[in-house]
This record gives structure tokens, sequence and C-alpha cells, in this order.
């Protein structure tokens, strides 16, 4: 599939060539912007969000086109307006990708999850399939504070054959820029940081009254738990399934989750493990249990789990709840235990401790640059992991107060580092489009 869609790219660059944007000085800079949108994934809302006001704020002149996959959820979020607007793009991307790339004058990577393909191949293609296009019609193409993973090598090389002609490359770790020069990526890279840092939480009354209203007392512990099904990736094409309309495992239009061998087996038993770890930590504790899905396909993992336990819990979704709403909720936490990268993010301006449980590199990066690792990090894979749950809760709680402060601690630096992005942004603008 990456030979014929680079193939396409070729292809198109020459064939559509006639009917690329030709922009004039005084125009307006047409800013396509490449993200995850439409999926009710509350990370993925907050740093979009977030990077939009930044390259919105970088140039008067740029209008901004976001990408969604569901247009309808993305304008839950966002609101359009003169500068901004939210164009739908079919799951099957290449002809409206093309369109949408030959009427723009700078193309913007802005999912976090970027130079992955854990999740699925299919996303990384889309991203990589924008950028290149851009770059073969002679368009300034940026990663905007992305992220970087372990790829199969059609996929890396791909990727590195694009990050080399990336005109702006920004990842938000130290970790994903060394894992990309590992790769062979020669192109500078900056590091910045997540764009959701500065998300704002809902107010302090909404806050309360939602608290109050699904039955939590804020005078005993609150223990989150944000879980996502953890071994149903990656998501696959299956052209045969979607034309026989097989609903079992399917993710949207061709595409499937997949599940390897013994891995619903896996499944079940991490979601009693969750579910056991749950109710401990309700009686050990007298904690409050709150479940976080911070993406709508994290509903049912997180009911699945919920009807495992005997305590009682609540649940708040994205369907449901917007990044601030969500933001606000993960603060109050007296701590966090999380499969999902922005419940760690979102919650740290809180000074919310937690304990990362996490499938690829996203979580434990973060954790790497906040020393906490060694201590709070687990991976999915790992042997006994109940009990690891409860050592490091033990320790955690005995640490809390030092946690929290050195978690807050973090967060100006954190916010430092993420207006560099527009900072950047604004400088490469200001070089490809000269007033």
């Amino acid at each position: 599939m990456v030979f014929f869609l680079r193939i396409l790219v070729r292809l198109f660059s020459v064939l559509f060539r006639p009917f690329n944007r030709k922009r004039r000085e005084e125009d307006i800079i047409e800013c396509l912007v490449v993200g995850y949108g439409g999926a009710n994934n509350t990370g993925a809302e907050a740093r979009t969000v977030e990077a939009i006001k930044q390259m919105l704020d970088a140039d008067s002149r740029i209008q901004v086109t976001l990408t969604s996959l569901d247009r309808k959820q993305t304008l839950r979020y966002i609101t359009e307006h003169g500068r901004l607007k939210v164009a739908q793009i079919n799951p099957v991307f290449i002809g409206c990708v093309l369109r949408l790339v030959l009427k723009s004058d700078i193309v913007v990577l802005v999912e976090g999850s970027c130079f992955k393909d854990n999740f699925s191949s299919a996303l990384l293609w889309f991203f990589m399939y924008a950028a290149e296009l851009a770059q073969k019609f002679g368009k300034p193409a940026v990663a905007y504070a992305v992220d970087a993973g372990k790829m199969k090598p059609a996929d890396e090389k791909w990727a590195k054959d694009v990050a080399n002609k990336m005109d702006l490359l920004m990842t938000r770790t130290e970790s994903a820029a060394k894992l990309l020069e590992e790769m062979g990526v020669k192109t500078e890279i900056k590091v910045t940081t997540d764009t959701a840092f500065t998300q704002a939480p809902a107010s302090n009354s909404w806050i309360d009254q939602c608290l109050h209203s699904n039955r939590i007392d804020q005078r005993w512990p609150i223990v989150g738990i944000s879980f996502e099904e953890l071994f149903w990736w990656p998501v696959v094409v299956k052209i045969g399934k979607a034309i026989f309309c097989i609903k079992k495992d399917h993710y949207k239009s061709i595409y499937y989750h997949s599940w390897k061998e013994d891995a619903k087996q896996r499944s079940k038993k991490m979601k009693e493990t969750i579910a056991s770890y749950a109710d401990w930590v309700a009686e050990e504790f007298g904690a409050q249990i709150a479940f976080f899905a911070m993406e709508q396909l994290d509903m049912e993992p997180c009911k699945d789990v919920q009807a495992m336990m005997n305590s009682r819990s609540v649940l708040f979704g994205a369907d449901n709840y917007n990044a601030a709403q969500m933001t606000g909720l993960l603060r109050r936490l007296s701590w966090l235990m999380t499969s999902r990268y922005h419940a760690l993010v979102l919650s740290i301006g809180g000074g919310v401790p937690f304990i990362g449980l996490a499938h690829d590199e996203r979580i434990e990066s973060i954790m790497d640059e906040l020393k906490l690792r060694e201590d709070y990090f687990i991976n999915y894979l790992e042997d006994d992991i109940l009990a690891k749950l409860k050592e490091k809760t033990h320790k955690l709680v005995s640490r809390k107060e030092s946690l929290a402060e050195r978690i807050s601690g973090a967060e100006p630096a954190y916010i430092s580092r993420m207006a560099k992005n527009r900072d950047f942004f604004k400088e490469l603008v200001k070089t490809k489009f000269p007033v």
C-alpha cells in the first residue's frame, strides 16, 4: 500500500500541477491542518484547538482549513469563522486530501501520533500522503509538536523521506526527536511539547456541580482510571469485510480492529486486573472511582471493567464532555492511573500524581522527562500487573504531597516550551511568505 500511495503522489504531482494554487503576494495564506479530528478524542481536540490558536496568532494573513473524519463531531468543540473552516474527509482519503492540498499554501500535520503506526498504518499513510503531496507541489510542510515511534520497515522509509523534506519539524519530546534521528532523519528537529498544556479547565462551579450530580463527595479521595482497549491494535484495511458489511471489530469504512493470537484472552485478563485494582483502591483508601474514556472508542472497554467491579464507579466520556470539562475533572483527582497520554497531560496542571500503564512510547517518554518512569510506569505486557499497581500505589500515596509539588512545578516549563511552537511556526511563515 505504501508503494501504491507513493506512486499516486508522484503521478498526481504531474497530472494536477496545472490546478495547483498560485498564490499572489497580497493573498491570504491558506493553511491546511491535517489531524485526527471527528473521533471524539479529548486529546486530539485539546491539542488541535490550541495549535490552531497559535497558527492564527502567528500571522493575520493565515486562514485555516482543518480536516475531520466527522465534521459534525468536530463542530462540537470548534466554531467556524472567517479564518477557520472544517473540511469533511472521506476515510478513503486519496481524492479529498489531494483537492485540499491543491487549494492550500502550507500543510501542517497536527496529530500527536504522527510518525507512528502502532495504532494503524493507515493513519500514518494519511499524514505522509498529505505531507508528501505538499512537498511535491512545492508547498511548505510542517510537523507541529508530534511524536514518533517504531514502525514497520516500509512505513519507516516513507516517514523518514517525508521528515527529511519537512520545512519545520517539531517533536513534543526529546525521545521522539532521538528516535527520528536514529531512523536517519537529517532535518533539524526542534523539541517543544504538546499544545494541550494550555487547555483551560471548566469553571470550578461547573466541576463542583458535575461531581455532586454524579454523587462524588470531594471530602473523600477521588481516583481516576483512564482506560482503553490495549490489545485490538492496529486498525487495518479489510476491503472484503467492508464489502460484506461485517460489523464484528469494525472501526470505520474499510478499517477494522485487529487482534493478534490470544489477544482477546489477554484483554479479558487486563480488564479483570483493572477491575480488581479499582475495587482494591476503593476498599483500601475509601476512594471513589471515576473512569475517563478519553475517546469514543474507550467507552465500551471502560464499561466492561465497571461491569466486573463490586464497588461503585462513574464514567466520564468524551462523547458527553468536552476537553475543558474533562480537564477540570481530571485536575480534581487524588491520583490517576492512565493508559491515555492526554489524561496525563491534562491532569498535570492540577498537580495530580499518576501511574502510567501503556502500550506505546508516549506515556513512557513524558514520564521519563518528569523522572517518574522508574517508579510509576508499567508496560502492558509485563507480568503481575495487579501486584505492581498496588505496590506503585502505596509508594505514590506515601509520597503524594512531594509528587504533586514536583508535577505542578513542571507545568511552567512545559507551557514555556509549548509557546515555542508558535514562535518557530511564525518564523517559518515570515520566511516563506514575506510581506
